[in-house]
């Protein structure tokens, strides 16, 4: 009996206590608009980042106070993404290809205060390019 109360505790803390991501609109100057992008704005949800997911939707932003360097892996995500960094002025500055399952990690070339993961391509398919500016970034 106390087992399956530990149990049925445990499964409630979880399914009632996970973290509910704040959804963004993020837009660039080069016209294209990101809607309903999940923000990872907490260190539990940076390190989340998009792992165990089949399907990575929008993608996902990851946003910080400060600018500073910063470094990331894909370690248990499925799908084949790339990363783009972007300064404290929102510039877009580097975007790295990262591959399914790998543990290599992909350092910022300076410090960044956002990070947007994107499925791979998807980065060349919507026009972003290094010097891409964001221009509006709207979390809820």
């Amino acid at each position: 009996m106390i087992r399956v109360l530990t149990l049925t505790i445990f499964l409630f803390l979880g399914v009632c206590c996970s973290e509910v991501l704040p959804l963004c609109t993020l837009e660039f100057n080069n016209g294209f608009k990101i809607e309903k992008l999940p923000q990872a704005n907490t260190q539990k949800s940076r390190q989340k980042g998009l792992s165990d997911l089949d399907d990575i939707k929008t993608g996902m932003i990851f946003t910080w106070d400060r600018a500073s360097e910063l470094s990331f892996w894909m370690k248990d995500t499925k799908v084949a993404l790339s990363i783009g960094f972007f300064d404290e002025n929102g510039e877009l500055f580097q975007i790295e290809d990262m591959e399914p399952y790998s543990l290599a990690k992909h350092y910022s070339i300076k410090k960044a205060k956002f990070a947007l993961e994107l499925e791979q391509g998807n980065f060349k398919k919507y026009g972003i390019n290094i010097g891409t500016k964001i221009t509006k970034l709207v979390c809820r």
